[in-house]
């Protein structure tokens, strides 16, 4: 089995923040971190990604300390870690995926519906994409309730709504799969995550054919992170 697959849709997508996820103090740090995050993660060679997200974790730290009561900061941490952990591969990438669920876990006690839920979105597809016990943590009744429950929070969302209609794309269960689909195809691209939706769309275009055909899909956007560590 190919873990590869484990986190790239779901960093990808939830990284690009907007100013109506965050107070007023706490706005412009987190636009200019998550915009430093995104220029790692979109535009810098993976022989140099590794590092960067290494010097953006200090700052991100100083944003939590400033702010402890807020989801947010706990997020964008969580989120760089696992990109951390898909750029530098290692003995360390297992706890540090393993922090990363703890800071989602935290900040969805915090403020479940930050960022429009995506501690939800992210721990789902973790769970559904990461290998199980005694690799790791991966558990798909647990990814399918974490996913649920983001769909719950945001019945219309475009990526609430796609990732959990991938979910049962590749679970076989094809009409599921396409009311979630179709209606994530509903909803507009935002334009505070334009790059991020963008990428999106094109992918659930691919995932609509293969539900309408019957055919199960891998989920190709997930693609880029971890090695072959379950064959």
């Amino acid at each position: 089995m190919n873990y590869r697959s484990a986190l790239f849709a779901a960093l990808c997508c939830l990284l690009e923040f907007d100013a109506a996820w965050a107070d007023d103090n706490l706005d412009q740090s987190t636009r200019i971190l998550s915009d430093e995050w995104s220029e790692i993660f979109y535009h810098q060679p993976e022989n140099r990604q590794a590092e960067q997200f290494k010097a953006l974790l200090p700052r991100i730290k100083t944003l939590q300390a400033n702010h402890p009561h807020h989801a947010e900061p706990l997020i964008l941490e969580a989120i760089t870690l696992c990109t951390l952990a898909a750029s530098e591969w290692g003995i360390s990438s297992l706890s540090r995926l393993n922090e990363a669920r703890r800071l989602l876990i935290e900040s969805i006690d915090v403020n479940p519906k930050a960022m429009g839920a995506s501690a939800y979105i992210t721990l789902g597809n973790l769970y559904f994409r990461l290998p199980g016990w005694p690799i790791s943590y991966g558990d798909h009744e647990q990814a399918r309730q974490y996913l649920e429950a983001g769909v719950k929070l945001y019945p219309h969302g475009l990526d609430s709504n796609y990732f959990l209609g991938d979910y049962w794309l590749s679970r076989g269960e094809y009409d599921k799969a396409l009311f979630y689909l179709e209606k994530a195809d509903q909803a507009p691209i935002r334009p505070h995550q334009r790059l991020s939706d963008t990428r999106i769309k094109q992918e659930l275009e691919q995932a609509l054919a293969a539900a309408r055909k019957h055919e199960k899909r891998g989920g190709d956007f997930f693609s880029h992170i971890l090695p072959d560590i379950g064959e």
